[in-house]
């Protein structure tokens, strides 16, 4: 039976001004206030990325969210969602108009607008999607804390994947700095930890809001502190497991600066390289590795830049591996490459052509022209002297296919070079690095991160920050790395569990809107 006005008497005072209808169960706040709410859950939520990096905060930043959701109706709730993408993206994508209007050219104008659609196409949709969903679930008395943090999941899972998918500012990328929780990722992957957060989000709106507890709140309860239980305890026992064999094998990575703008500067910065490259010459040192598009020469036909770098790797008795441009002719027109190369003893060993490239920016997309560059083909795997090298270029490092496989050819260590100087914004670099972690723990292998202005790392299995550089800065960062031969849930099924909890978030939707019917008709 539906109540048309709410009874003083019914009203329950809680934190935060929400007061709930006893008879509904539902939060009852303002619209006004509800889309305040969602804002500030969207400043709480970028406040656990870089520059903050408030890890804790994650686990409570959707909860004013949640608290809107529940009194809005699923056509306001996606206008919360909208409010919420707003502030969040203010705090975690500031850099993207200045850098769409750099690597594109644009005006102040146009790269405002093409900020605003692309967040509001990548992200926006998804969140928008998820709270009227949320909203729509509290009217039908089906929203639990479990099933809740499970439509987050599929949300991000949504969004990360697809030709134009954007893996950027997952929750899970926000635990980094909480070493015990993200080692369930080898399991379960990114949206394993998110699904935690989500959780425990979920969980705290529903002590303020009982109409987000669901049908079986104590069963919802009990699930919700079991699943942070074991992840803890499977944290604690993975990082007590030994993921690496074999010799030590030293390693440099040379941060020295991205392209200059003029050809004529970039003897000079391939000079630095060179120099910074000599100077940490070391016996121990068996890997040295440049960023992406550390030369702009190509490699294979005989030019001065050629000689230097064929040159500094035979003086320095180690494998070299760095960025630059390759081309293949054919009939149909030269094909041009954004390669890695592997140079061992004075010679070009073995090469890797990147293969997911960065739409609009490396190749055609939806008709457009201008395409740069050709996918690559074949394993992303180069064998180093020492080492088996799994190699991915700037934005493959996002998400965790390229590393499987990879894995699956038996690499030994995770390789990223990247050039993350378009960015021009360290937060943004530091988050590059955080989603980069994620596949060193993912896979349990060695992760070595070479980029340009940094953040260049050498990260462990467990994903620890073993060394690192600065942002914008000339240097060489240091330390060994090992093999690994560790085979991982997550190698081997992927994202299985994301898929599951999909499929429970479709089912269990499918049975709140069944049951609402059959309530309605009866």
């Amino acid at each position: 039976m539906r109540t048309s006005h709410m009874a003083p008497s019914s009203a329950l005072r809680l934190p935060v001004a929400v007061r709930v209808d006893r008879a509904r169960g539902m939060g009852a706040v303002s619209a006004p206030t509800a889309f305040a709410l969602a804002a500030t859950s969207g400043a709480l939520f970028a406040s656990a990325f870089p520059p903050l990096s408030w890890t804790p905060v994650a686990w409570i930043a959707l909860v004013p969210l949640l608290v809107a959701c529940a009194s809005l109706s699923p056509a306001r709730a996606a206008v919360a969602g909208l409010c919420w993408t707003a502030t969040a993206t203010v705090g975690v994508a500031a850099f993207l108009p200045g850098m769409l209007g750099r690597y594109f050219g644009l005006g102040t104008v146009p790269a405002w607008c093409a900020a605003v659609a692309t967040v509001a196409g990548l992200h926006g949709v998804w969140v928008t999607a998820w709270a009227a969903w949320v909203a729509w679930l509290v009217r039908r008395g089906g929203a639990g804390p479990m099933l809740v943090a499970g439509g987050w999941v599929a949300a991000e899972f949504v969004r990360a994947h697809g030709v134009l998918g954007s893996p950027w500012a997952l929750l899970a990328s926000s635990q980094i700095g909480w070493t015990p929780v993200v080692q369930v990722a080898d399991f379960a992957g990114a949206y394993g930890v998110g699904m935690l957060v989500a959780g425990v989000n979920a969980g705290a709106a529903a002590l303020l809001v009982p109409a987000l507890r669901g049908r079986r709140p104590v069963a919802s309860s009990v699930a919700l502190v079991a699943a942070l239980v074991a992840a803890l305890a499977y944290g604690r026992w993975r990082l007590a497991e030994p993921f690496a064999h074999g010799p030590a094998a030293g390693v440099a990575v040379v941060q020295a600066g991205a392209t200059p703008a003029r050809a004529a500067d970039r003897p000079a910065r391939l000079a630095r390289y060179v120099a910074l490259t000599e100077a940490a010459a070391n016996p121990a040192t068996r890997l040295v590795v440049w960023p992406e598009y550390a030369t702009e020469a190509y490699l294979e036909e005989p030019s001065a830049a050629r000689d230097a770098i064929l040159g500094v790797a035979a003086a320095a008795h180690a494998d070299l591996v760095l960025g630059g441009p390759h081309f293949v002719p054919s009939r149909t027109g030269t094909r041009y490459h954004n390669s890695v190369y592997l140079v061992r003893d004075g010679r070009l060993a073995a090469r890797y052509d990147k293969h997911r490239l960065v739409p609009f920016a490396e190749h055609a997309f939806f008709g457009t022209s201008g395409a740069r560059y050709t996918p690559g083909r074949g394993a992303p795997v180069v064998p180093a002297t020492a080492l088996r090298l799994g190699v991915s270029i700037c934005v493959e490092a996002m998400t965790p296919d390229l590393a499987r496989r990879a894995v699956a050819r038996h690499a030994d260590v995770l390789v990223n070079v990247s050039n993350d100087a378009w960015f021009a914004d360290a937060a943004a670099a530091e988050q590059q690095l955080a989603i980069a972690t994620l596949r060193a723990i993912e896979m349990r292998r060695y992760l070595v991160r070479a980029a340009a202005t940094g953040v260049s790392a050498v990260v462990d299995p467990y994903g620890r920050v073993l060394a690192r550089s600065a942002f914008d800065t000339d240097a060489v960062v240091t330390s060994s790395v090992r093999a690994s031969r560790a085979r991982t849930p997550y190698q081997r099924w992927g994202d299985a569990f994301a898929w599951l909890v999909i499929a429970m978030v479709a089912v269990s939707t499918l049975r709140t809107s069944t049951h609402h019917q059959r309530r309605s008709s009866s």
